[in-house]
Parts: structure tokens; C-alpha cells; sequence
């Protein structure tokens, strides 16, 4: 006698379809939150952004008045410096066919729109990062050899976990390389020294990577944040303080090589890792931060942190038949160093190995 089974029978079977979907990574971006953000009008016949800053107090000019009456014999001289940073378009195209979009399972235009949000969220965090790097990464100017930037010929602090007097010997060095209390405590202390005003709290700001917090989080003096009073005052990503700073965590970070010759790539950071790093790509940038550090143009017509969606569905001499839908983003922007003085980056290794 013959038995009917599930395999026999097997033609009537389709694998069930749940229209709940998976979550994925998204980054964590936290750069926005710092900016200096400058309004820009619409209409204001300008494609770039400047600011201005006054020098800083001094002495020099100040004279004892030996004789009663008598003015001093010099005058003070006001500096002004101006920075400016041209603009740019940053723009991407999503295309759907119109049969998918009246056939698809899922909403493949909501999606694109979400889609198209985060990416730029992560490419205007990539090049502010890069922008306070000094990185060639995305057009921006390369360092010189001696520190000095072709980007408003700033010089950036830049300083090694342990105490390496320059990137080449930090890559040399085997131990001592991680972030540890004292190089936390050099890069305030370097802030302090150079007058940064403190951001909200009356403390500075960490921007650091999950690897390298990692071995801060291990320091005795550490404070989580939920130790903190005042819950009230804390940051997107923040998730603690050591020092006079607190500490943000991106996913984002600036991962350099470990070079270590004479023309190294400190500014060069490897896209090609995505979400991990390299091989040989272990050097990370923590960057320490005070007000006013770097800046944003705020658009009078659009914001740089909520680009422009434009949806195009009608037909057109490219596209006669209506067969298409295209989903695009596009934001005018640009970052620019105001101070360099008032940042630190503290390069590190790491000795999270997972």
C-alpha cells in the first residue's frame, strides 16, 4: 500500500515569505553634535563660507606710565584672522522600475529614501572626519611633511598613546601604545594649555571607537555614565568621562596604517575595510575636542544634516515609457578647521583583538 508523504507530494510546498525584516548596522555618527554650525541665507551671491577670529589677548603692547599725564608710546594692532572653505554638491541616484515598485513584497521607495539618508548621514560624518584629520581621503588638501596643512595652512595637534615623539616612531613601538590615563590626561591638559573653552558640562569631548574605548573603559579611574548625577547632560553616544572629558563612541573612526617610514600614510585611511580595519590598518584617531573647533554652513534654503530627497516619477525624453522611478539625495556642504588649537588627535593602538 502505498503512503502519501510531504515529499511525494512535495509541488504544494512554498516557503513561507515574513514580512518582518531583519535589522542591519548602522553607524554610529556622532560628529554633527560638535560643529560650529554657521548660517549661510539663500541668495547671498556666495558659494563658500567664511569666518573671522580675532588674536588672542597679549601683553605686548602694554607700557608702564612713568609720568603722570603721559599716554603710552606704542599702540595695540588688532589681527583678524579670516577662514574659508569653498562648497560642494554631494549627490546619489537610486532607480527602481515600475514594475518592481507595483509587484515588490516590501516598499522598495520607502526603503531607497531611508536608504539614502543614512548614506549621506555617514559621508558628511566621513568628511568632517577627514577634514580634522587632514586626510586626502575625498578631494580634501594632504598634510606636508612638517605638519602643516594645505587646508587653510592650519598645523594639527597630533599626539601618540605613550609618548612617541612622531607617527613613525609610534608605529615602531611594540607596547605602551594603547590609550591609556596618562595620555587621556596629556590631551586635556593640551586643551587646557591652548585655552579651549570646554563644550556643555564644562568638559571636552572624546570621540572614540568601540576598539580603542575598549582599553579606556579598563582604567581604574574610569566613570561610567550611568554613574553620572546629572543624566539629563549626556550626548548621543556618550558613555562615560575620565579627565575633564567625555567620552563619544562612533563607529566611524579614523583607522590609519602602521607605516612606519619616513613617508607614511597617517592620512590615509583605508574606505575598503568598511565597518572592520585591514590587517594593516591598526592606528585609530581618538580626537579630542573644545567649542569651536571646527565648523558646518547651515543653508538658509536646506540643512546640511537634512539633505534634499528629490522623487522623479513621469515620464521624460530618457525615459518615454514611465518604466522608471528615480530616488535622489543631494546637500551643498562643506566642514572647515576653525581652530586647530582647540582639538587634539591622539593617535593609538589597541589591544581588543576580536
Amino acid at each position: 500500500m502505498a503512503i502519501n508523504t510531504s515529499t511525494s507530494l512535495s509541488d504544494q510546498y512554498q516557503n513561507h515569505f515574513s514580512k518582518k525584516l531583519l535589522s542591519y548596522a548602522v553607524q554610529a555618527l556622532v560628529l554633527d553634535q560638535f560643529a560650529e554650525k554657521v548660517a549661510l541665507p539663500a541668495k547671498a551671491g556666495n558659494k563658500a563660507i567664511s569666518m573671522f577670529r580675532y588674536g588672542a589677548p597679549s601683553t605686548a603692547g602694554i607700557e608702564t606710565l612713568n609720568t603722570e599725564g603721559t599716554k603710552p608710546s606704542g599702540t595695540r594692532s588688532l589681527s583678524l584672522t579670516k577662514i574659508d572653505k569653498s562648497l560642494i554638491q554631494r549627490g546619489q541616484v537610486i532607480e527602481l522600475t515600475d514594475i518592481l515598485t507595483q509587484t515588490d513584497l516590501f516598499n522598495s521607495l520607502q526603503q531607497s529614501i531611508k536608504t539614502q539618508g543614512e548614506d549621506a548621514a555617514l559621508d558628511l560624518d566621513t568628511l568632517t572626519r577627514n577634514t580634522l584629520v587632514g586626510s586626502n581621503v575625498a578631494g580634501d588638501a594632504k598634510e606636508n611633511g612638517d605638519g602643516s596643512d594645505l587646508d587653510n595652512s592650519d598645523t594639527l595637534n597630533e599626539m601618540y598613546a605613550g609618548g612617541s615623539a612622531n607617527y613613525t616612531d609610534f608605529c615602531a613601538t611594540t607596547s605602551g601604545n594603547t590609550l591609556a590615563a596618562s595620555d587621556i590626561l596629556d590631551a586635556v591638559t593640551k586643551l587646557k594649555i591652548n585655552r579651549a573653552t570646554p563644550a556643555k558640562g564644562g568638559m571636552y569631548v572624546a570621540v572614540v571607537s568601540p576598539q580603542v574605548l575598549s582599553d579606556v573603559m579598563k582604567i581604574n579611574e574610569w566613570l561610567n555614565a550611568a554613574q553620572y548625577s546629572n543624566v539629563s547632560e549626556l550626548y548621543k553616544g556618550e558613555v562615560g568621562s575620565l579627565f575633564g572629558a567625555k567620552f563619544i563612541e562612533t563607529t566611524n573612526p579614523f583607522v590609519s596604517g602602521n607605516a612606519n617610514t619616513a613617508d607614511d600614510d597617517r592620512f590615509d585611511y583605508d574606505a575598503s575595510a568598511g565597518n572592520g580595519v585591514a590587517a594593516d590598518k591598526n592606528v585609530y584617531a581618538t580626537l579630542f575636542l573644545g567649542q569651536q573647533a571646527y565648523g558646518v554652513p547651515n543653508l538658509g534654503s536646506q540643512s546640511p544634516f537634512s539633505p534634499k530627497v528629490i522623487i522623479a516619477d513621469g515620464p521624460d525624453k530618457s525615459d518615454p515609457l514611465d518604466q522608471k522611478i528615480t530616488v535622489s539625495i543631494k546637500c551643498y556642504w562643506g566642514a572647515l578647521r576653525l581652530n586647530p588649537n582647540y582639538y587634539v588627535i591622539m593617535r593609538s593602538k589597541t589591544a581588543y583583538s576580536g
